[in-house]
C-alpha cells in the first residue's frame, strides 16, 4: 500500500477567477503564487469534465494552499450547498486573535453567519471559530486556538 503524504492543497472552484482573486487579495491579504490554463479532451477526463477549459492560480495561506479554478464549460452559477449537505466543505484559517480578525474582515466588508462562537466544553474548549462566505458563496472560517497561537 502506498504511503499517504500531507495535504498538497484544498481547490474551489469559482465564477470569476480575476473576481476571486481580488477578493482574496483585498480581503484575506493574499496574492497567487502562479496563475496557469489548461484545456482538451485529456484535461477533461482527467478532472470529469468533458473537454475542460479553465484557468486557476494556487493561493499560500501559511503552510496550506488554495486553488481557485474557473472552468470556462456549461455549470451551474451558483453554489447553494447548506452546510450540512454530503460533499460540502469549507476552509479553515487559523488567526492568533479571532476578536481582532472578525472585526477586520467586518470592515473589510465581510458579513458572517454569526458571530465568533467561544466553544465552552469538549476537545475544543477555549477555542473560537466564525463562518463567512466567499463571494461565490463558499464557506471560509477563522478559528482561534486556545492559546491564541496558530497551529
Amino acid at each position: 500500500m502506498a504511503a499517504i503524504g500531507t495535504l498538497h492543497h484544498v481547490g474551489i472552484t469559482v465564477k470569476d477567477l480575476e473576481a476571486s482573486l481580488a477578493w482574496y487579495s483585498d480581503v484575506l491579504g493574499v496574492e497567487p503564487e502562479w496563475i496557469a490554463e489548461g484545456s482538451g479532451e485529456e484535461l477533461g477526463r482527467a478532472v470529469g469534465v468533458p473537454d475542460a477549459r479553465l484557468r486557476f492560480a494556487m493561493l499560500r495561506l501559511g503552510n496550506a494552499v488554495v486553488e481557485l479554478l474557473c472552468y470556462d464549460n456549461g455549470r451551474d452559477e451558483t453554489f447553494t450547498r447548506s452546510n450540512a449537505d454530503v460533499g460540502s466543505a469549507h476552509v479553515c484559517i487559523d488567526v492568533p486573535d479571532i476578536r481582532a480578525a472578525y472585526e477586520d474582515l467586518q470592515a473589510k466588508g465581510v458579513q458572517f453567519l454569526a458571530p465568533p462562537l467561544d466553544i465552552t466544553d469538549g476537545p475544543l474548549a477555549g477555542c473560537a471559530f466564525a463562518y463567512f462566505r466567499d463571494p461565490d458563496g463558499v464557506t471560509l472560517e477563522i478559528f482561534q486556538h486556545e492559546t491564541g497561537a496558530a497551529a
